[in-house]
């Protein structure tokens, strides 16, 4: 065998090493970010790759919270429950963050107010004298409005009113979540 050839076939076995090292890594590569394009794409919140929750608080027994559920009265009649993402695209926690915004009227406090914030305030003399969710109403015209573009114009499941319901959860067991606080109501 002459030292040329012996010279092509360590360079032709180097080139295999680097190849399959290519392949390998490229395949790990794929395995690592396709499911996180994948879920950060097409899923919101389905384990493993519920996006936002992972870095949320556990149950934590010491602090109550309040929570809002968001229900729909049909024009036939009916009483349905609405999922706001469903309405927006938007992840489950941001969604709920801009209800407990508006519903302390946060929009009021910024450095920079919208001129009919602002006429709002003069009205009612001041930002403390603001009754809670003053500005709910916009929100829940808003979610009406897009819930029903999402139906056909004879649907029986149309939304004739939404409303907001504020729900208390004082804390220390698992158990007596369903205080009811308030409701807002806004008709359609």
């Amino acid at each position: 065998m002459s030292i040329t050839s012996k010279a092509t076939n360590w360079w032709a076995q180097r080139e295999r090493d680097e190849r399959h090292l290519i392949v390998k890594y490229a395949f790990l590569t794929a395995v690592i970010f396709v499911p996180l394009v994948w879920s950060f794409i097409f899923v919101r919140n389905l384990y493993p790759f519920a996006a936002w929750n992972v870095m949320m608080a556990g149950g934590d027994l010491e602090r109550g919270r309040s929570y809002c559920i968001l229900r729909g009265e049909t024009v036939s009649g009916e009483t349905i429950d609405i999922r706001p993402m469903n309405l927006t695209n938007a992840l489950y926690s941001r969604t709920w963050t801009m209800v407990s915004a508006t519903i302390d009227n946060r929009s009021f406090k910024l450095a920079s107010i919208h001129p009919e914030n602002e006429e709002l305030i003069r009205r009612f003399g001041g930002v403390e004298n603001l009754p809670p969710g003053v500005r709910l109403p916009d929100l829940l015209q808003a979610w009406g409005d897009l819930y029903n573009k999402q139906q056909p114009e004879s649907s029986p499941q149309r939304l004739k009113a939404i409303r907001l319901d504020m729900y208390r959860w004082e804390s220390g067991r698992y158990a007596d979540y369903d205080k009811f606080i308030e409701s807002w109501r806004k008709e359609l």
